[in-house]
């Protein structure tokens, strides 16, 4: 399974198209989830935590090395969450998942 064929949210079950949602990624361990909206991604992780096994994952091309929450430089363990927006790419890493989940409930990248 490659991450284009997470098709559906991991959290609601709602289809996804190819452009659409949230994908969060495990590059180390080739593991993904999809999601139809960012307030998805915290109870997922809290709750349910059920990775897909994929293909192939890389660190997208387009991520910074620091962790969007410490500034800490990412390692091998990061975790990418992926927002496609059009042609766009927007990627934001985290340390871990206390990080993603403190990112995601204050509203991701653009909360006040």
């Amino acid at each position: 399974m490659a991450l284009a064929e997470l098709g559906k949210c991991d959290w609601c079950g709602i289809g996804l198209e190819s452009g659409e949602g949230w994908r969060l990624v495990k590059p180390a361990r080739n593991m993904g989830a999809a999601f139809c909206r960012l307030e998805h991604v915290a109870p997922w992780l809290t709750e349910k935590n059920d990775w897909h096994i994929l293909d192939q994952v890389e660190v997208p091309p387009s991520a910074d090395p620091f962790c969007a929450v410490t500034g800490n430089e990412l390692d091998e363990a990061a975790m990418y969450l992926i927002r496609r927006h059009g042609d766009v790419e927007v990627v934001d890493g985290f340390s871990g998942p206390e990080e993603t989940l403190k990112w995601a409930r204050a509203g991701g990248r653009y909360a006040p």
